[in-house]
């Protein structure tokens, strides 16, 4: 006993996929599972090695070398608690505890002062990948203990991705919910893109009237080009997908579901007054998406004095839509991350953040060394930064005349609309919004301000 280096406690797919990993770099590994027949299945799976299946979480302890690593693989809220206090009863001071799930980051916070009290080290660690990331290498978004991360940073950057040009995709981005709170807005770009996506691929389905097979095809050919990037390479996979001989992405229902990470991205974009109009639609669309009976009584009902497509809009055209589209949308979620990371006293490397996502992890892609660079050279705001004014500039007269094409033709283009929505917004000097604030102090004397002098005024603007 005491001779194994990690433990991994919780069996499902992305538990045993990184136990697996764990295993395949050489770090002995013991396991654990609350389901017996998740022990069961895994010992059975796999050949004998530096690896031993527990019965207990004592038992699991006592299997690891000092100081002891345990990573929790399982479900988000309560049970992490319950687990944590579990284990709080069986470690010693300076071992540490990973939470790997998608715990909201006040969780996070509140257990590593938890854990702190016990001299325990805690870590929320964001991991990003699906199963075959996990099990080959994922993106790994460090937060917590400083000296938690010290004390497995050898063995978290094992069973790490690398990005192109071999740099490490496991990093520690800063203290308490830092980890989390990265991963939740990774998952809202996440979001905002895989939406962009399916804009493009509705515009080219219902407007250009193009077959699955033929979209596969111009998503195949953007793969190497700017757009490159693993959603992109899927997408493509998924419209080449065929079932008894017709496209299967034709006979999945219009109905979207999520996890809550999108959620939990707007509701802390709404509270920090951070402007992410791409992630906001891409999450209320798949809330909309759920009243399908409802969108099929008005597809009867209501009008739509739709006119004829543009001939001239091309493929190439519809790529720089994409293009600018999904920076506006990378841009919107680091503006979240920077500003959770000021009022929250973090300290996130912002460039260093998006150069963890190159590789391992869902919105990895091409793009993300144009935003480091941009990062780099410390703009403000952010879409000034020449690395991307410069490409927005050459790439909006497309995604105005795709949003627009889209509008003359009925046909919804939220996340693309969204885009040029901020890119709008972003360069209106003198906004409209100075009538809401007449209006605000007219019905509620809730004051304004002018331009003209300093000071807060209240008028009677019906006397």
């Amino acid at each position: 006993m005491n001779t194994y280096a990690m433990g991994l406690y919780g069996l499902g797919v992305m538990g045993r996929s990184l136990a697996l990993n764990f295993i395949r770099r050489g770090i002995p590994t013991a396991v654990y599972s609350k389901a017996e027949g998740e022990r069961t299945a895994f010992a059975a799976a796999h050949p004998a090695g530096q690896w031993t299946v527990c019965e207990s979480p004592a038992e699991l302890v006592s299997a690891l070398a000092r100081p002891r690593v345990v990573f929790l693989m399982i479900t988000a809220g309560a049970p992490v608690d319950q687990v944590l206090e579990e284990l709080l009863g069986l470690l010693e001071p300076g071992d540490v505890v990973i939470d790997g799930g998608n715990s909201h980051y006040q969780d996070t916070i509140r257990r590593c002062e938890r854990a702190a009290k016990e001299g325990v080290e805690f870590l929320g660690v964001g991991v990003s990948g699906g199963e075959k990331g996990a099990l080959e290498g994922p993106c790994l978004m460090v937060g917590g203990s400083s000296k938690g991360w010290e004390r497995c940073r050898e063995s978290l950057e094992a069973i790490a991705a690398r990005a192109p040009d071999g740099g490490l995709c496991c990093g520690y981005v800063g203290p308490g919910g830092a980890g989390h709170y990265v991963k939740m807005v990774h998952n809202g770009i996440e979001y905002a893109v895989m939406q962009q996506l399916a804009d493009v691929y509705g515009f080219m389905r219902d407007g250009m009237g193009l077959s699955a097979s033929a979209m596969a095809e111009v998503f195949e050919g953007w793969r190497t080009g700017p757009l490159a990037s693993y959603l992109v390479d899927i997408t493509a996979a998924v419209l080449r997908k065929e079932e008894d001989g017709a496209p299967l992405v034709d006979r999945v229902l219009d109905v979207a579901r999520q996890k809550g990470t999108g959620c939990w991205s707007v509701v802390e974009a709404a509270e920090r007054g951070v402007y992410v109009p791409c992630i906001d639609e891409a999450l209320f669309t798949r809330y909309h998406s759920q009243r399908r009976g409802d969108r099929q009584k008005c597809a009867q009902k209501l009008p739509c004095t739709a006119e004829p497509l543009d001939p001239s809009l091309t493929a190439p055209e519809l790529e720089q839509a994409l293009y600018a589209a999904i920076l506006c949308a990378y841009v919107q979620g680091l503006e979240l991350i920077g500003e959770a990371s000021r009022a929250l006293g973090w300290d996130v490397d912002l460039a260093s953040v998006v150069e963890l996502w190159r590789g391992g992890c869902i919105i990895r892609s091409v793009l993300l060394e144009r935003l480091a660079s941009a990062l780099r050279e410390g703009a403000e705001p952010m879409v000034l930064a020449s690395s991307l004014r410069e490409p927005l500039s050459q790439a909006e007269p497309c995604l105005r005349r795709t949003v627009l094409a889209g509008a003359a033709r009925g046909i919804p283009l939220p996340a693309l609309g969204a885009a040029l929505l901020y890119y709008d917004q972003s360069r209106t000097a003198r906004m409209s919004v100075n009538l809401v604030q007449a209006l605000r102090d007219c019905f509620g004397a809730h004051t304004y301000e002018r331009i003209d002098r300093p000071g807060t005024f209240h008028t009677e603007w019906e006397s």
